[in-house]
C-alpha cells in the first residue's frame, strides 16, 4: 500500500501545484494587463502633451500672422491716403498753375 499511497500523495501534490499555477497565471495575467494599460495611458498622456504643444504653437503662429496681415492692411491705407492727399495738394498746385498761365495769356 505504500506505493499506492505514495501514487495518491504525489497525484495529489501534483493537482495542487496545478491549481495554484492555473491561480497564478490569472494573477500574471491581470498583472501584465495592468502593467501594458499603464503603459498604453503613458504613452497617451505623452503624446497628447506634444499634441496640445504643437496646437498652442501653431495657434499663436495664426495669431502672429493674423497681426502682421492687419499691420500690412493698416500700413497700406496709410500709404494710400498718403498718396491721395498728395494728389489733391498736386492737384492744387495744378489748379495755381493754370491760373497763373491764364492770366498770363490774357496779359
Amino acid at each position: 500500500m505504500d506505493g499506492q499511497q505514495d501514487t495518491g500523495i504525489k497525484q495529489k501534490i501534483i493537482e495542487s501545484g496545478l491549481a495554484k499555477f492555473a491561480e497564478s497565471q490569472d494573477k500574471i495575467k491581470e498583472q501584465i494587463n495592468q502593467y501594458i494599460s499603464s503603459i498604453f495611458e503613458s504613452k497617451i498622456k505623452s503624446f497628447s502633451a506634444v499634441i496640445a504643444e504643437a496646437i498652442a504653437l501653431y495657434e499663436n503662429l495664426l495669431e502672429q500672422q493674423e497681426k502682421a496681415h492687419n499691420e500690412t492692411l493698416e500700413q497700406r491705407e496709410a500709404e494710400k491716403m498718403w498718396i491721395y492727399q498728395k494728389r489733391e495738394e498736386l492737384e492744387q498746385v495744378q489748379n495755381g498753375l493754370e491760373v497763373i498761365l491764364s492770366k498770363c495769356t490774357i496779359v
